[in-house]
């Protein structure tokens, strides 16, 4: 019998699974938004049984085209070095075909990457280096480690942070190894510069989107995401 192992790099995003019965919820672990948190929380799950990793979470939108809140699943990840690590065809057109529905859904390439990308202008960089929709922290470390154990991999991933917006660069800090926020780390820059409160406001805004059109896919995909 298949098991899912989820991985999501923020507790908030493991909270969209809760739309799941808890008696059929799969198997998931926080990454705390690092590539390497991602590879041992990957390893972690295939301990305890896990046949197929799923990356599941928000990404930074690298396409114009895609607002907060739009669905990418990964046809492929590619890495800084151009590496590219294909998901499961057979798993991704199952899911593909659970979320008929979704309108807002592109199939498309991510992005790895070992920091976040916060700024328009690096945004537009990496779009035309490596062609990608979208770009995540947790992905590439997940692909890495399913294509050592020779398991099946996936990516879904929702648009946070659209092509246009600019990341304040202390909001990262304040995301913990365990996927949780440090509040404090958040309020003190706020209290230097609180006119940065607005694009926070926005960003909050746009990461509820997100988080939204998450929950929403748990509820419609079902416990396997439609591993077979």
């Amino acid at each position: 019998m298949n098991r899912l192992g989820v991985i999501t790099g923020l507790a908030s995003e493991a909270d969209c699974l809760s739309e799941i019965p808890v008696d059929r919820r799969p198997l998931v672990e926080s990454a705390g938004a690092s590539p390497e948190g991602a590879r041992r929380v990957a390893r972690a799950l295939l301990s305890r049984g896990c046949t197929g990793l799923l990356s599941f979470g928000t990404a930074g939108g690298l396409d114009p085209g895609l607002g907060p809140g739009a669905l990418v699943l990964a046809e492929a990840v590619v890495a800084p070095d151009g590496g590219r690590f294909a998901t499961d065809a057979a798993w991704r057109d199952r899911l593909r075909a659970a979320l008929s529905g979704e309108a807002d859904m592109a199939v498309a390439t991510l992005a790895g990457s070992g920091h976040a990308v916060s700024t328009p202008a690096a945004k537009r960089r990496l779009r035309e280096t490596t062609g990608a929709a979208a770009v995540d922290m947790e992905s590439l470390g997940v692909a890495e480690v399913a294509a050592q154990a020779d398991v099946p991999f996936l990516a879904l991933r929702a648009v946070a942070d659209p092509a246009a917006r600019a990341i304040p660069p202390w909001v990262m800090k304040a995301v913990l190894e365990d996927g949780g926020i440090d509040p404090m780390a958040i309020i003190r820059p706020l209290l230097v510069r609180p006119w940065t409160v607005w694009a926070l406001i926005g960003l909050a805004r746009e990461n509820g989107r997100a988080l939204a059109a998450l929950r929403r896919v748990a509820s419609r995909a079902g416990a396997g995401f439609g591993l077979a």
